[in-house]
């Protein structure tokens, strides 16, 4: 018997001209074909956070007592650009195809902590066919843009254009689709608020969405608190 692991995928990225890396979650026993998580990070955060989290223990326990399914779980690192402009074809044209070729795997699943979960809805919305599965764990997702975000966007066009409470408004919404969102009643950036409209326009829409207050912060032990209910949603 095989056991799981973590690869180190080294990148170099020809559209952000620089060397990029990711960390791979690859279970034991490893076949071709396999679902794929792409879980992205926060702001300050970069690929470690699959070590950070401790994915590998949490993973192998799970699918060693029958609670998930086999997954990769791939942890690209996307910097501090909240995944926009070249950062979104460093993804799509470089990072994803680089997986699929490796590992052979079949369906995708994307989600994220933080500024990793804006990301990973703004791609789901934006690509709504390449996801199954949608998380955001206390996204950071506002209905007014905040003065220090604005060099993200460059302006309030932009942002409005990324945002995925304004993106759901208007994108396709597959009937297939599975969103999952939550966030800690204390998180000092009030994501949970955005969680909440997201979450009603989404089932305004007639989505398939999930939508969970917890206690907590918002802080790394805070997902880990919730880790194995994401994994089971991804992994199910």
């Amino acid at each position: 018997m095989n056991n799981s692991k973590i690869d180190t995928i080294e990148i170099q990225s020809k559209v952000l001209g620089k060397a990029m890396a990711m960390k791979v979650y690859v279970p034991a026993d490893f076949t071709e074909g396999l679902p794929t998580l792409y879980f992205m990070h926060g702001r300050n955060g970069d690929e470690n956070i699959i070590h950070a989290l401790d994915i590998q223990a949490v993973a192998d326990k799970m699918i060693a007592d029958g609670r998930m399914h086999p997954i990769l779980i791939v942890c690209p690192r996307m910097e501090d650009a909240l995944g926009l402009g070249a950062f979104k074809d460093y993804f799509f044209n470089e990072v994803m195809p680089i997986v699929e070729k490796q590992y052979k795997t079949s369906v995708r699943r994307i989600g994220g902590v933080s500024a990793g979960g804006f990301i990973a809805l703004n791609y789901a919305f934006r690509h709504p066919y390449l996801f199954e599965r949608v998380g955001g764990h206390m996204p950071a997702i506002e209905d007014v843009l905040d003065d220090d975000d604005l060099h993200y966007f460059g302006t309030s066009e932009q942002w409005k254009a990324n945002n995925p409470l304004f993106l759901v408004q208007k994108c396709t919404l597959p009937s297939t689709m599975e969103i999952y969102l939550d966030a800690g009643s204390e998180d000092e950036g009030g994501f949970y608020r955005g969680c909440a409209q997201l979450a009603e326009r989404l089932a305004a829409r007639g989505a398939q969405v999930q939508n969970h207050l917890n206690e907590g912060h918002h802080t790394i032990d805070y997902i880990k608190a919730h880790l194995e209910e994401y994994l089971m949603f991804y992994a199910k």
